[in-house]
């Protein structure tokens, strides 16, 4: 079963009602829901972001999924109270890959993807104890946004290595006289720890090669 990150109920998902509602629909078919966007002006649209809910080798969403699950969901959705509360009436169904930027919501997604690099944002700035790290907090104590690479779940955070682009981030926030305090090579490198209870939101970070294509897509 796909456990869910616990964030406060204040801070769930806006559509977690329905998350919760369409997974049960396509779990038996071999999938899990991503992510849910409702657009409620102008043209009403409904889009669910789907991915296998077991993973094998190197088989990613394809539009046969997509289709299979839009044409699986459609009935069930219109005679949704869910769906009424949110549309007030008719709207389109999109059902997409999460792609190359994907979310991760889960234990599982942490999990399946270690040793990827991501984009994590955080309600507040953590302090030096919940990062664990009072060196790296010295000199970024009000950072809200990271970027490295996942490295594992432990316990109730994740580890995560600050990459060479996570430190250029830092750069380009920090203050011109902040900057020459700044030792970039400190912070490259450096190991973090973040509560998963704090983490408002966590996305792969792409990685394209020559061709345009994203490499990340060929670990998944």
């Amino acid at each position: 079963m796909t456990q869910e990150i616990n964030n406060p109920s204040s801070t769930r998902h806006p559509h977690e009602n329905l998350i919760q509602l369409v997974s049960q629909w396509i779990h038996p078919m071999g999938y899990q829901v991503v992510h849910i966007e409702a657009q409620t002006h102008r043209q009403k649209t409904l889009r669910i972001f789907i991915d296998y809910l077991e993973y094998s080798g190197e088989k990613t969403i394809g539009i046969e999924d997509c289709v299979r699950v839009s044409r699986a969901l459609e009935e069930t959705l219109d005679q949704s109270q869910e769906i009424e509360n949110i549309f007030h009436g008719s709207y389109e169904l999109e059902v997409s890959s999460p792609g190359v930027d994907r979310p991760l919501r889960t234990l599982q997604d942490f999990e399946r993807f270690s040793d990827r690099e991501i984009r994590v944002h955080v309600y507040r700035a953590l302090t030096g104890d919940e990062i664990e790290n009072p060196d790296y907090h010295a000199k970024n104590p009000k950072q809200k946004n990271f970027l490295g690479h996942l490295l594992a779940l432990r316990g109730e955070k994740i580890a995560l290595r600050i990459s060479e682009k996570g430190s250029e981030m830092i750069l380009k926030k920090v203050k011109s006289k902040q900057k020459a305090l700044l030792n970039t090579n400190s912070v490259e490198g450096s190991e973090i720890l973040i509560p998963l209870p704090l983490i408002s939101k966590a996305h792969l970070e792409p990685h394209f090669d020559f061709d345009g294509s994203d490499e990340s897509e060929k670990t998944q």
